[in-house]
């Protein structure tokens, strides 16, 4: 992870735990955001907007689309039934890149205030599109 994105922080806790932080900017016109990835062994890469806390909102939105948790900003990056991402396939080149790019659909979020364009697969009904 240090390699591939230098200038991050990378923890590692007796060889079964990551801890890695960065500042990403999805697109040269964005924002920059502090990121953190959380790897356990055995578990899914858990992934999180640290900085700015809370991320802003769209106008009529009450909830930031596509996450897992709305207080910890925890994203929704891919569907965790191993298919998309499993352990043999490196943080760095998946869950990275996809942290950048729900970023960049975030701020098109943001600046359209309009459904999220991101895709995936949402615990809302299609009628509330994370609006009122």
């Amino acid at each position: 992870m240090g390699k591939t994105y230098p200038g991050s922080s990378v923890k590692t806790l007796m060889d079964r735990e990551l801890i890695w932080q960065h500042t990403i900017q999805p697109s040269p016109l964005s924002d920059q955001y502090k990121v953190l990835l959380h790897y356990s062994v055995g578990s899914s890469p858990e992934f999180y907007v640290v900085q700015p806390s809370p991320l802003s909102l769209a106008k009529s939105a009450t909830k930031l689309p596509h996450v897992y948790d709305q207080k910890t900003q925890r994203l929704c990056l891919y569907y965790p039934d191993g298919k998309q991402w499993n352990k043999s396939k490196p943080l760095a080149r998946t869950v990275v890149f996809w942290a950048y790019e729900w970023l960049y659909h975030y701020e098109i979020w943001l600046g359209t205030d309009d459904e999220w364009k991101g895709g995936g697969i949402h615990p809302f009904s299609e009628k509330q599109k994370f609006k009122r």
